[in-house]
């Protein structure tokens, strides 16, 4: 992820109508799905965005997080958030069965994380019956610019995802698409920015922009409209996959997940 992007995240998310919506899917997955007194683990937490509405806004939680880049644990002390540490999610610093859950949010795609090994180590910090909760970005159909300013290199199907998850011993509670609404405006920006010049697409930026107070207020209450409509009926795309899984007691033999 270009270094300028964290600047801009930390600017923008805890404000941004798309942070908004999956904080509030995050909301209505984890508190009535965790024990009192909860260590959640947010495994590649950024900016502490997701972190510091965890740590404000759900009680009882003991929340932790851990990102790669020395500038994102940076912005997270600097906004108050000393229990992020520098670390990988293909090596979690953490001893076995530590946390009740695990949230990953966009963060398996990027080109630093090996995905396989990044769910293994999930699932071995995750105690029995731990949540693992994943936002994930969906079709290859939709990557473009953005992706390349956030060091993006794949982007998933259901059908992957719930493989990815037989085999790594995690049983599916909630999995749905959302952002379905913006679906086709958004593949057509992505495929517009793939036949930029290649002097544009060096040039390029992510698609994190923040609109006016009242467009952004609209904007969070129909992507929550979408989101409860992409769960409820089941719709087959959209432009990220939202997962809520718990670790089984006894993993599965490793046969890959390709």
């Amino acid at each position: 992820m270009r270094p300028a992007e964290y600047d801009t995240l930390r600017a923008l998310e805890d404000r941004h109508w798309w942070y908004a919506v999956l904080r509030n899917l995050v909301s209505m997955t984890l508190p009535s799905r965790l024990p009192p007194l909860a260590r959640v683990l947010d495994a590649g937490c950024g900016t502490g965005g997701m972190l510091r509405f965890l740590t404000n806004e759900i009680p009882l939680l003991e929340a932790s997080g851990i990102d790669v880049s020395e500038i994102a644990v940076r912005h997270c002390h600097d906004r108050g958030l000393p229990m992020v540490s520098m670390g990988s999610v293909n090596a979690l610093p953490f001893a076995d069965g530590e946390f009740d859950a695990v949230l990953s949010l966009d963060v398996l795609y990027h080109e630093a994380v090996d995905e396989e090994q990044a769910l293994r180590e999930m699932r071995r910090v995750l105690r029995p019956g731990g949540l693992l909760v994943l936002n994930l970005p969906a079709f290859e159909a939709l990557r473009g610019s953005h992706d390349a300013a956030v060091g993006g290199v794949r982007r998933y199907r259901m059908c992957h995802v719930q493989r990815l998850l037989k085999v790594h011993s995690f049983d599916a509670v909630i999995t749905h698409h959302w952002n379905a609404w913006l679906f086709l405006p958004l593949l057509a920006r992505r495929q517009w920015s793939r036949w930029q010049s290649e002097e544009a697409r060096a040039a390029v930026a992510s698609d994190l922009h923040l609109p006016s107070p009242a467009w952004n207020r609209l904007l969070t209450v129909a992507g929550r409209i979408d989101a409860l409509l992409c769960r409820l009926l089941r719709l087959p795309f959209g432009s990220s996959i939202y997962v809520v899984a718990r670790r089984t007691a006894t993993p599965l033999p490793d046969h890959g997940a390709r």
